[in-house]
């Protein structure tokens, strides 16, 4: 068909220059530019053209130059590129709660190829005149029955359900009519606002019972931890006081049968009262060594300790 075009332009000026007179080649080189313009095709990157001669369908043009006869040809575009497609579905829930649900549909023209009537260029361009027409009454039907089917809870967890079945359903549908879905995502699920605001306290007082119930569990770690601390640090302290007892306890069974095996004749008495002398002396002597230190006697009744108690020195014990 391009090739005939293309005669009939070379054709036209070359038969007014022989038949007619030579002024009728303006005329017909105007004539011959209009025929050219009206005739050219050129078909863009991801887009066809179906050409239709006398008002039927004759074939299809795809990317690149073309020609066709004006007139007696037409031509109708259509677009092989992926299109969105918005669509809002509102309606209740099983437990009567309004429901918005918003979807996009990614949906185009798959060219197989085939220019005949039975494959997708065809079909898409002369089957259907708008496919989103069609597409939201399709997505309508399905999604509102589905919403009815769910509570205002159960809803927010059934997006992958609610995307599968709308594609399924949309696939065959517009499989007859030559268009395909490249994917469908659920892009909001909006509840009555009162009810929104009910569910996000609902969830904010179980976060705040979570959190005191977590603190007061912390606290009573805390207390039993400190009382497993304290009772081991209490029994540390009463094994060393122990310790310290017996060491102290040793030391003056040592002192004491150091004494007795200088002199046998000594009592316990003398003897315990003779460490217990020397102890007093050692502690008041550490006192004198340390600065600005002072030393305060207090009333201990001495005349009737002295009456009852004698301090012992060293040289009575050994006279």
């Amino acid at each position: 068909m391009t090739f005939f075009v293309i005669i009939l332009l070379i054709l036209i000026p070359i038969l007014s220059v022989i038949v007619w007179w030579p002024i009728w080649i303006i005329f017909w080189i105007i004539a011959d530019i209009i025929f050219a313009a009206l005739s050219i095709r050129i078909v863009r990157p991801n887009r066809v053209e179906t050409v239709e001669f006398l008002w039927k369908y004759n074939r299809v043009l795809r990317q690149g130059f073309h020609a066709i006869i004006p007139i007696i040809e037409m031509t109708k575009q259509q677009y092989l590129f992926k299109r969105n497609f918005s669509v809002q579905v509102e309606w209740v829930t099983s437990d009567n709660v309004s429901a918005s649900v918003d979807l996009n549909v990614v949906y185009y023209v798959e060219d197989d190829k085939d220019d005949t009537r039975n494959w997708n260029i065809y079909k898409s361009v002369y089957s259907i005149d708008d496919p989103r027409t069609l597409m939201k009454a399709t997505i309508d039907e399905q999604l509102r029955w589905m919403i009815f089917h769910f509570t205002h809870k159960e809803i927010f967890g059934k997006r992958e359900e609610i995307w599968l079945e709308i594609e399924e359903k949309l696939r065959e549908k517009l499989k007859q009519f030559g268009y395909k879905i490249d994917s469908i995502q659920v892009q909001n699920i909006l509840l009555d606002q009162a009810v929104m605001r009910a569910m996000n306290k609902e969830i904010e007082t179980a976060k705040l019972k979570n959190a005191a119930y977590n603190e007061g569990e912390s606290k009573k770690i805390m207390k039993v931890k400190d009382a497993e601390w304290d009772k081991e640090a209490q029994i540390l302290l009463g094994q060393g006081m122990a310790w310290q007892r017996m060491e102290i306890a040793k030391g003056f069974k040592e002192s004491v049968d150091m004494i007795k095996a200088a002199d046998n004749s000594l009592t316990a008495h003398h003897i315990l009262n003779f460490l217990l002398d020397s102890s007093r002396i050692e502690t008041l002597s550490r006192i004198w060594e340390q600065p600005n230190s002072k030393l305060i006697y207090l009333n201990e009744n001495l005349e009737w300790k002295t009456s009852e108690w004698k301090l012992i020195s060293g040289s009575d014990i050994m006279n």
